[in-house]
């Protein structure tokens, strides 16, 4: 249908029907409406065929190999990142087991690659687990005193109360195993 029927058609829909998605009532203020063929035969421009539907409602009538927007998926940007923090901070906690002391940096460039996300994000994640109210602490050391040229660093490791709860729950567990 080119645009010149498709607005006629539209005009001639909105008299009969209002201007609101007839899948799931949407005002056309609230979505972009679009005209569908109820049997899908694009050629079948009778009355009778034709309806308005906002672009989600035809997307789920009509499927296609992509969504057309985000409302379609069923999983939005929120679930996404929330997964993707929980993964990140897995991953920091596992880095820190095996090594007590890492690279700020390098923590949040190493996330961004892994689960390919921005340092942007990686670095927002990490800032929180170093909040007051994070396991983390971020530090500074200092470089040796001989050494020239070598600035210092910032680097992550567990706050020191953190460590002293996880001592005390291993030492625990070695009592109850004995």
């Amino acid at each position: 249908m080119n645009s010149r029927t498709r607005k006629k058609w539209y005009t001639f829909l909105v008299k009969r029907d209002g201007e609101y998605c007839k899948g799931c009532g949407k005002l056309a203020t609230e979505c972009q409406l679009v005209v569908d063929h109820r049997d899908n035969d694009s050629k079948n421009n009778t009355e009778s065929n034709l309806q308005l539907l906002c672009r989600s409602c035809n997307y789920r009538k009509n499927p296609r190999n992509e969504p057309l927007d985000l409302c379609v998926s069923n999983k939005n940007s929120i679930s996404i990142n929330q997964e993707k923090e929980l993964q990140f901070r897995k991953f920091v906690y596992e880095s820190l087991d095996e090594s007590q002391v890492i690279e700020y940096d390098e923590l949040i460039n190493s996330g961004a690659e892994y689960f390919g996300i921005s340092p942007e994000t990686s670095k927002r994640y990490l800032k929180k687990m170093c909040s007051e109210l994070g396991q983390l602490e971020k530090f500074k050391n200092s470089p040796g005193l001989f050494r020239t040229g070598n600035k210092p660093r910032w680097k992550v490791r567990y706050k020191e109360k953190v460590l002293e709860e996880l001592n005390q729950q291993l030492a625990g567990s070695e009592e109850f195993c004995s």
